[in-house]
């Protein structure tokens, strides 16, 4: 494992809430048309905030000589990339900050959508760095796992050649490994090889570390047909256009008890959660979105499947969707006041809450928002940005954090408590995916 230090400009505003129930919240943000991003810590108790603010440039022109060398070796033009992106698009999309794993010691693993080197950060003296597990230059996925007693990270990994060869044939089969980086030995252990996609987006494990699931985010377009599929996952093994336009990604299941594994597939597949309670159920989200250049659009209503692992192999127990159900950016489970909740973030403006023993909708709480989205001439382009949210501890709150704001939400009242706006949001400001918790100074 080897670490390269970033630098890290700290800056601080003004900023206080009353009565923040959260021990403090972590913000991820991009420049858009830059390669620059700033997260924002938000403090319980202190009277202002610290945006960090780091620009990666480099980190792109370090690595693409790695990228040329995996072009070069298949018949793709020079100036294809993936999703019909800009050369400069591309490294954007590449290094945008996804989400945030925490390590211990308030250090922090942060997503990036599709890199070959981890970011981690140092909340504690405000320090960070680009890490190599020194497994060759291949591809990293984007949310991954932490096993907190033995101080191992789990990931995965896929050649970044794969990614090219896939502007040729998006349904081509990809060599995955998935791999722990013991933090104590910095060496990085093999667990499994098979065959996935790439854009691998999230590994988690069960907390008996018996489960593990891993998420392919294809966000691929493919050319629509006139077959009706199943809105429920399936075993197919070659990725195929359906009616919605998406090439489905696929989601692998591993029983390592019993040396089992299956694929799943789905629109597009998301994030997973495990029931804090059952060690054997799930909770993942298929999207049902593509990326078209730096655009998202969406192709239909998205779901959220509950998952319980058989002998026999995964089984759908039940399913949650909605006619305002759209691109879900961020789902949590965790308990309220003695029930087991999903929420979501739906976009473009509503959380919703769902009892997770039933499937059904528990509540809904609407934001604000500009963009209304029309599928009847599929696929619908986002106007807007998404937004993250987590629960405070004793499940009484959900923090929403979006593009120059924070909200908190009373889950018992459905209504918001506290609205606040980031001051030194720009125009060109964008959030970026999920907040993270981290304990503040006082906290």
């Amino acid at each position: 494992m080897k670490l390269t230090k970033i630098s890290v400009e700290e800056n601080k505003q003004n900023f206080s809430l009353s009565g923040f129930p959260f021990a403090g919240i972590l913000a991820p943000s991009v420049l858009k048309g830059e390669i620059k991003q700033t997260h924002y810590m938000i403090p319980s108790t202190d009277s202002s905030l610290i945006a960090l603010q780091m620009d990666l440039t480099a980190a792109a022109e370090n690595c693409k000589a790695d990228f040329e060398k995996s072009r070069s070796s298949i018949s793709v033009a020079g100036d294809a990339f993936p999703y019909k992106m800009t050369e400069s698009q591309w490294w954007q999309y590449c290094l945008a900050p996804h989400s945030y794993l925490s390590l211990g010691n308030n250090h922090y693993q942060i997503g990036l959508n599709l890199f070959n080197r981890f970011l981690h950060l140092n909340c504690q003296d405000l320090t960070a760095s680009l890490v190599d597990p020194e497994i060759g230059e291949e591809c990293l996925s984007t949310t991954n796992w932490f096993d907190p007693v033995n101080e191992e990270i789990w990931f995965a990994s896929w050649p970044l050649e794969s990614t090219f060869r896939r502007i040729l044939n998006p349904g081509e089969e990809v060599s995955v490994k998935i791999w722990k980086l013991s933090l104590c030995t910095e060496q990085a252990q093999k667990i499994w090889q098979g065959h996935l996609g790439d854009a691998l987006h999230q590994i988690v494990l069960s907390a008996d570390r018996r489960f593990v699931v891993l998420t392919e985010l294809g966000l691929r377009c493919g050319n629509p047909v006139n077959s009706q599929s199943s809105e429920k996952a399936s075993t197919a093994k070659e990725p195929k256009s359906d009616q919605t336009g998406l090439i489905p990604s696929r989601t692998l299941f591993l029983d390592r008890k019993e040396g089992k594994e299956w694929i799943f597939s789905i629109p597009t597949a998301g994030h997973v959660e495990f029931d804090p309670e059952k060690a054997d159920i799930c909770y993942l989200s298929g999207h049902n979105i593509g990326l078209l250049g730096m655009k998202v659009g969406i192709f239909g209503r998205g779901v959220i499947q509950k998952i319980r692992f058989r002998e026999s192999g995964p089984e759908i127990l039940g399913e949650f969707t909605h006619e305002h159900f759209y691109r879900i950016t961020t789902h949590i489970v965790f308990r309220h006041r003695g029930k087991t909740l999903i929420a979501v973030s739906g976009y473009p403006g509503t959380l919703f809450l769902i009892d997770a023993a039933a499937m059904k909708l528990f509540k809904m709480i609407p934001l604000e928002t500009v963009d209304k989205v029309d599928i009847s001439s599929a696929p619908h382009l986002c106007q807007q940005d998404s937004y993250g949210i987590g629960s405070s501890k004793d499940g009484e709150y959900i923090a929403i954090v979006g593009t120059g704001f924070i909200k908190v939400a009373d889950i018992n009242r459905g209504v918001f408590v506290e609205n606040r706006v980031l001051d030194d949001y720009t125009p060109n400001s964008c959030f970026t995916g999920h907040i993270g918790n981290f304990l503040s100074a006082q906290g």
